[in-house]
């Protein structure tokens, strides 16, 4: 056993006791996407940026063996710093022996599945109360799941996901995605009370409409946030978004409320959800950019099924004439042998949708070029750059006012060239001082590499 690895185990251990101790509520989530603004939103529903209300959200992507016990006790990652891990470890083994506590009444823990076997582990230390599942299959058949390259299938992966619904406490309650056959199916896999979320007429918690916001500035229109329609065992609410596209919001805004409905909380509560939703970077965020564009910041991570749906917003967005749509895609990683296909798909679908420019970065670029070549873009629409640097550079110099343009890719390493699509946005955003606050990846490790 690894240094390191023994220090997860230690501090799951800590984490594992101060939760038998202080029996606080958990709300577990899982899903192969949509787990980070689903957190984000049920923390929204909860009112959790009101102390008094003593609930507790990662402050970032905080989903593994190491990030769930950093969240139960309330610290960031200590990187490198040996002060940092002494303190961590301090706080836990007093946590651990009743000498600290947490004062937290709800957890909202994000536990991710990397690799068989870690919702079990995750959940072993904090039994939820309440499981969400988001997503596990594509909307497309042809699309591979997240972290495919570590399952032989889809149903394995939806296999270890639904162990968090397996491992509800009794008289607990279970909110899954309707619209997402495998994750519809895991409602047979517990007896404790189901609540669905989704599009489909049957779910309880039903998105009934979604639409991207756009504001009319004369010459050109500006998108400003989403609004969308969901009904409640029949009641209607209509919530509006600011600064955010996508249905991922829609979908993320439907779990919180059925996490809502599951603690028998006053359904009117949600209400206020809009005015409590802060997306973290990197997330469906809208940035003004230079020469009066906008930037469509989705630059945290990326899978062929979030890019092809962030497109597809970005198709549906009504424009002015002379306005125009670009798209900066990075690669998307963990897709096994499937790799250049579905890069190829991605391309494609920028194609279908009539995008004015698609520049591909990364090891893959080629492959989604190709695919968008092969289906009707002009070969002067379609830029294969590998590094991102150099495809803010040649954006500046292609924008013109009223241009929309979406960034995405997968996160990959601190070295990794052709992602870290987040440095596309900072080259282009109207006030590049505001970085730090807005975009992802900003610490210091990061822009040291």
């Amino acid at each position: 056993m690894s240094i390191k690895t023994g220090l997860q185990h230690y501090l799951g251990q800590c984490a594992k006791s101060v939760i038998r101790r202080e029996r606080p509520f958990i709300v577990g989530i899982t899903g192969s996407v949509g787990k980070s603004s689903a957190k984000q939103m049920i923390g929204a529903a909860l009112q959790a940026d009101i102390p008094e209300n003593r609930v507790r959200v990662p402050v970032g992507s905080f989903n593994n063996e190491l990030g769930l016990p950093l969240t139960i006790f309330g610290a960031t990652y200590p990187r490198r710093s040996p002060l940092a891990w002494l303190m961590l470890l301090t706080k836990a083994t007093a946590g651990r022996f009743g000498l600290w506590k947490t004062g937290i009444k709800t957890f909202v823990l994000e536990m991710g599945a990397d690799k068989p076997g870690d919702i079990e582990y995750l959940a072993s230390i904090a039994q939820p109360d309440v499981a969400v599942i988001t997503a596990v299959t594509p909307e497309d058949p042809d699309l591979a799941p997240v972290h495919s390259a570590f399952y032989p299938s889809i149903d394995a992966l939806a296999e270890q996901k639904s162990f968090l619904v397996k491992a509800v406490r009794e008289g607990g309650g279970v909110v899954l995605n309707a619209d997402d056959k495998r994750v519809f199916a895991m409602r047979h896999l517990t007896h404790e009370h189901v609540t669905m979320f989704g599009e489909m007429e049957q779910a309880e918690v039903r998105i009934v409409e979604t639409q991207i916001v756009m504001e009319d500035r004369g010459e050109i229109n500006v998108p400003t946030g989403i609004r969308t329609v969901i009904t409640v065992f029949g009641h209607r609410y209509e919530f509006y978004f600011d600064g955010v596209f996508g249905r991922p919001i829609a979908y993320a805004a439907a779990a919180a409320i059925g996490v809502v409905a599951e603690m028998d909380i006053a359904q009117d509560e949600v209400r206020n959800m809009p005015a409590h939703f802060f997306p973290m970077p990197g997330r469906t965020r809208i940035i003004p950019g230079i020469k009066h564009t906008t930037l469509l910041d989705d630059t945290y991570n990326s899978s062929p099924a979030a890019a092809l749906s962030a497109l597809r917003d970005l198709g549906k967005m009504p424009l002015k004439a002379g306005q125009r749509r670009a798209a900066c895609l990075g690669e998307m990683r963990e897709l096994g042998d499937a790799s250049a296909k579905l890069h190829r798909l991605v391309g494609a679908e920028a194609a279908r949708l009539g995008l004015d420019l698609l520049v591909c970065c990364g090891t893959f670029s080629s492959a989604m070029a190709e695919g968008a070549l092969a289906n009707g873009m002009k070969p002067e629409q379609v830029q294969v750059i590998e590094d991102t640097p150099e495809a803010g550079l040649f954006l500046q110099n292609w924008l013109k006012p009223g241009d929309i343009v979406l960034a995405k890719a997968s996160q990959g390493t601190i070295h990794t060239t052709g992602v870290r699509m987040e440095r596309v946005i900072k080259e282009l955003m109207a006030e590049p001082l505001r970085a730090k606050e807005l975009l992802v990846r900003q610490d210091e490790a990061w822009q040291r590499a």
